[in-house]
């Protein structure tokens, strides 16, 4: 497919309600920052031939950003609002090269390549001029009055995101127009409806949220988790007590294991492994290695550890899930938290630890084994 659209990302704001002392395009997401995620997604579409991104004048953190020397990116001064930015951005350059126009928020980093490509399917296929993403309203919403607020009815109403894809010379015209007249332009349909030509949209995600707020990082950071999950068995036989999350647990029991046989550290350590997309324990620590005889499992999640570490990752909390008839978890589950607190240097209200028995049904019911489930999620490290 032809890649016959221009994109422009607006990145001249200072950020006024953002309370920082740089502009919060440059605010860091993890290992990148807010303008080099959003960015990305365009440079690595086919259908994007050129990025425009309007830059304050006196920006000085522009230079540092991985994409700075890309020869997709062309760099231009922006203007005291976003539709200045977006218009000047218009005018510098040969629009007869491009069929579209496509508009985004630098602030809104969690779009995908996949997106755009909706974008143009849905202003083709609609024959329409301009298209956008919007979601419903979810929450009760309140209409402001000097007398008592008002509640309106949600459903009379949408959200409009970014990106927005529009037929370019028209855009430019719009844009133009409603500019000389001073008019205050919150988006790109805007003009466009105002000035009737037709416009279409395709429900977005809420996922794709704008940063505004310094909270706003923190929520994204949520959406950037990668999940995994372990399982690991072993059977019993006769001994004086077992060790769970390196925790040493008096019983009549011990671990038929090549190691020392810490089920629950196992199952995390897989855990850790397949959210990393790293493999599983077995291929790091086989149990037909004399070196992993009676191995403590400390040193497994300490691999571990340091592997994801290098990957720029770390654990965000862990579920766990201890299955057997004895001995019973709860008067040690505390002690086994904390434990795991240490070794995975983890907050303990990260770790959620539960236990539960196989209503006598397996090799589990039948108390000749133990196992454990869990699930990790790690996130990108601050």
């Amino acid at each position: 497919m032809k890649n016959n659209i221009l994109a422009i990302i607006p990145a001249a704001g200072i950020g006024e309600r953002f309370s920082s002392e740089q502009p919060k395009q440059y605010s860091q997401i993890d290992q990148s920052t807010l303008i080099e995620k959003t960015i990305s997604v365009f440079l690595s579409s086919e259908l994007i031939s050129k990025i425009i991104i309007p830059i304050h004048k006196n920006d000085q953190f522009i230079k540092d950003q991985d994409f700075y020397n890309d020869p997709k990116i062309h760099l231009i001064e922006g203007g005291k609002t976003r539709a200045i930015s977006v218009l000047n951005a218009l005018k510098s350059e040969v629009l007869d090269n491009y069929d579209y126009v496509l508009t985004h928020d630098v602030a809104r980093p969690n779009i995908e390549a996949k997106d755009i490509k909706l974008l143009l399917d849905k202003i083709q296929n609609d024959k329409s001029d301009c298209s956008f993403f919007y979601t419903p309203v979810r929450e009760s919403i309140k209409k402001f009055s000097l007398k008592q607020d008002v509640t309106v009815n949600k459903d009379d109403y949408y959200l409009v995101q970014t990106p927005q894809i529009c037929d370019a010379k028209k855009l430019l015209s719009a844009l133009t127009l409603c500019v000389d007249e001073g008019i205050n332009i919150p988006d790109e349909s805007f003009v466009m409806e105002r000035m009737n030509y037709s416009v279409s949209k395709i429900k977005g995600s809420s996922a794709n949220i704008k940063v505004t707020y310094p909270e706003d990082i923190d929520l994204l950071r949520k959406f950037n988790t990668r999940t995994g999950t372990g399982f690991d068995l072993h059977t019993y036989k006769p001994g004086n007590g077992i060790i769970l999350g390196g925790c040493f647990i008096e019983c009549d029991h011990s671990i038929n294991a090549h190691s020392d046989g810490d089920v629950l550290l196992h199952s995390i350590a897989d855990a850790i492994l397949g959210a990393s997309a790293l493999g599983d324990i077995g291929i790091f620590f086989a149990d037909t290695d004399t070196a992993n005889k009676n191995l403590d499992s400390k040193t497994i999640i300490d691999f571990c550890i340091n592997k994801i570490s290098k990957l720029g990752l770390e654990i965000f909390n862990i579920d766990a899930t201890i299955i057997c008839e004895t001995p019973k978890i709860s008067p040690f589950r505390d002690a086994i938290v904390n434990s795991l607190s240490e070794i995975l240097i983890l907050d303990p209200s990260n770790i959620g630890l539960k236990a539960t028995t196989s209503e006598k049904i397996g090799i589990i019911g039948k108390n000749k084994a133990i196992a454990v489930q869990t699930s990790v999620n790690l996130i990108n490290k601050k």
